[in-house]
């Protein structure tokens, strides 16, 4: 049992987006007389040179009564739409598909039966791309500024899409520190050269550099991939993904935005041994190489940058990474979040997502039990825990089920075992579209699901994951009115050209 009603100090290893918004949590869920402080190492930088978030990022910012236009003008953010996938069937420089963040809201395509959306099975029987049904696609394609994109955003879900964030790591964490602060949070730049725990493993105090050591009540391991409390000090084990995704090494950079505006979509473009992210900020382009370093090293990274994007461009200190998270993540007084806890690689911005999950249900979980939180609660959050690293273990693992193989990442990626979970789910695909009874135990205990199954669908139909005649198959099943009804939303489609490519002149440069 973990008492908390009686806590004098919390304590948040690290800053960065994780640390503070971990201490804003910790500020809304303690009372007054609580403190909480963030101990910062002034040493150790930001990882990241642009971050981008999912749904939950917005939510987040209500729950910690953070205004979202104060925030947009603060840290100087950018409207993110979703992802669009460059080169990861032919490798040719038409190949793209979009994962957007679809708008429940359509009243026609968020029509169900038989436990799957009839009108989206339609567009994959007949080769449509899922992105056409969604009415504010044409600011995407047509790049849109900020402006325009935040006036389609307005129609709410007469646009098809919701919207979240791209952001400058170090911005952000100003922002969010100065919030903190001005809320009460003590702010402390030190090292922690050690963390003091009692024979049971229940943290009792950090030292820092000077010597000093300060007590502590609960602690909230943000130290990213020093991993200080549940790796080094506690030494839980990990579970790699190694097995199943093979990138493990990466070098950002900045670059110059490529188009007159931010574009409102992150881009994942395949290269040779990986894949470059290029997150569109306001004043410019943060960027970076992900790649396999059993296929290629810096030197050659660094090499097709320059040629890909320019000779003027500064890469910065290679990350490297295991993909994985630690099997255990809250132990005793003792929580790790983020890149302290586990990540898997930038794609579909997985990091940020799973911190914020962790600490709404940290949150949910102290709060229902007033301070008094059982051995089993612990138990069951780390579960949960574990259980949504596999979704999106799977749901990447699924970008990568593509047909690419002109080169040797691509032959030996799509070679690698498949996870027995996505392994199940892909058969199922073959035979019909994703349903929530497909996903749903990826979020247990409380938990809400990173991805959904709008979000499975985006991804699987493009690569083939799903075959059009999966989707005919289910349709064929159903009265026939609803397949009249599927027939005449297709005509409409056809008649509006969707069934088209996107023109030339309709593509992002």
């Amino acid at each position: 049992m973990l008492n908390l009603r009686n806590a004098t100090r919390a304590v948040v290893i690290g800053g960065g987006t994780a640390g503070w918004f971990a201490a804003l949590t910790l500020r809304r869920v303690f009372a007054p007389q609580v403190e909480i402080r963030v101990i910062e190492s002034p040493e150790i930088g930001i990882v990241g040179v642009g971050e981008g978030g999912l749904l939950n990022l917005i939510d987040a910012l209500r729950r910690n009564g953070i205004d979202v236009n104060e925030f947009v003008r603060e840290t100087g953010t950018a409207f993110k739409l979703g992802f669009s996938y460059e080169g990861w069937r032919t490798g040719a420089e038409d190949d793209r598909y979009y994962h957007l963040f679809g708008r429940p809201g359509l009243q026609e395509t968020d029509w169900m039966e038989g436990g799957f959306r009839p009108l989206f099975s339609g567009m994959v029987r007949e080769g449509v791309e899922l992105h056409r049904y969604i009415p504010g696609f044409a600011a995407i394609a047509s790049n849109a500024s900020q402006q325009e994109a935040a006036a389609m955003l307005q129609l709410g879900a007469r646009s098809g899409l919701s919207a979240s964030f791209h952001f400058d790591s170090h911005k952000l964490a100003d922002y969010l520190r100065r919030v903190a602060v001005s809320r009460g949070v003590v702010h402390q730049q030190a090292h922690v050269e050690e963390l003091m725990c009692d024979a049971q493993d229940m943290a009792r105090g950090v030292r820092i550099d000077d010597g000093e050591i300060i007590d502590l009540d609960l602690l909230i391991d943000a130290s990213g991939l020093a991993r200080l409390g549940i790796g080094k000090k506690l030494g839980i084990r990990w579970r790699s993904f190694s097995e199943h995704l093979l990138l493990d090494r990466a070098v950002p950079f900045h670059m110059p935005h490529p188009q007159q505006n931010p574009s409102l979509v992150t881009r994942a473009i395949a290269m040779p041994a990986g894949w470059m992210w290029q997150i569109p900020l306001v004043e410019r382009v943060g960027a970076g190489y992900v790649f396999s370093s059993a296929h290629t090293d810096e030197t050659q990274v660094i090499d097709e940058i320059h040629r890909c994007i320019g000779p003027d461009v500064e890469p910065m200190r290679t990350l490297r990474f295991e993909p994985g998270h630690f099997e255990q993540v809250w132990v005793g007084n003792v929580m790790a979040i983020g890149l302290a806890s586990g990540f898997v690689e930038p794609l579909e911005a997985t990091s940020i997502g799973q911190m914020l999950e962790q600490l709404r249900n940290f949150e949910r979980i102290v709060t229902a039990g007033d301070g008094v939180v059982s051995g089993h609660l612990i138990d069951g959050f780390n579960e949960a825990n574990a259980r949504c690293w596999s979704g999106i273990r799977d749901f990447l693992r699924m970008h990568y089920d593509c047909p690419r193989r002109d080169t040797a990442f691509w032959r030996d990626v799509a070679a690698l075992p498949l996870p027995p979970s996505y392994s199940e789910l892909r058969q199922c695909f073959q035979q019909r579209t994703p349903r929530l009874i497909d996903v749903q135990n990826y979020a247990i205990h409380g938990w809400q699901g990173i991805f959904h199954v709008i979000n499975w669908l985006f991804v699987a139909a493009p690569l083939g994951v799903v075959p059009p005649e999966a989707a005919a198959a289910e349709l064929a099943s159903l009265p026939a009115a609803s397949r009249q009804r599927v027939a005449i939303y297709m005509n409409r489609l056809r008649e509006l050209g969707a069934a088209d490519s996107i023109s030339k002149e309709e593509r992002p440069e």
